[in-house]
């Protein structure tokens, strides 16, 4: 039972620091997006076959900005290099597509451009500000 507790305890813990950088990454992005002359229009953005974490609108062009974000968290003191963005797969790739293809189907955002953005966020262990933001525009 002792053991089974234990496993149930460590799933949790991962689980809500998982969650915890995620939320950190999004409100990052967030931050950098508005930052760069966007508003954010949807945070969490749930559709049928799946979430878009953030949508946005480029102000200066009007676009439609389909944000994916990724965060990692690394070690202190750990200097090897983190990608988050490497876990953009090719079905990660087709799901995003999809994903702003339904969503320009939807007013008021009908027959605007559109593009669909990765942001990579790196954290460091005990810190709440990213050590590391990388923005790539029209990524997918």
């Amino acid at each position: 039972m002792t053991q089974f507790c234990g496993n149930i305890y460590g799933m949790i813990f991962r689980s809500f620091r998982n969650n915890s950088v995620w939320k950190r990454g999004e409100d990052a992005a967030a931050k950098h997006m508005k930052q760069n002359g966007c508003k954010i229009l949807k945070r969490n953005l749930r559709l049928g076959m799946g979430e878009i974490d953030l949508l946005c609108e480029d102000t200066s062009s009007g676009t439609i900005v389909v944000v994916e974000v990724k965060a990692r968290l690394r070690k202190v003191g750990d200097q090897r290099r983190v990608d988050p963005e490497a876990n953009i797969t090719a079905a990660k790739k087709r799901k995003l597509r999809t994903l702003a293809s339904a969503v320009m189907k939807k007013d008021p955002y009908r027959g605007r451009p559109i593009r669909i953005d990765v942001i990579a966020v790196v954290f460091e262990s005990g810190k709440n500000s990213p050590v590391e933001l990388r923005h790539f525009q029209s990524a997918v």
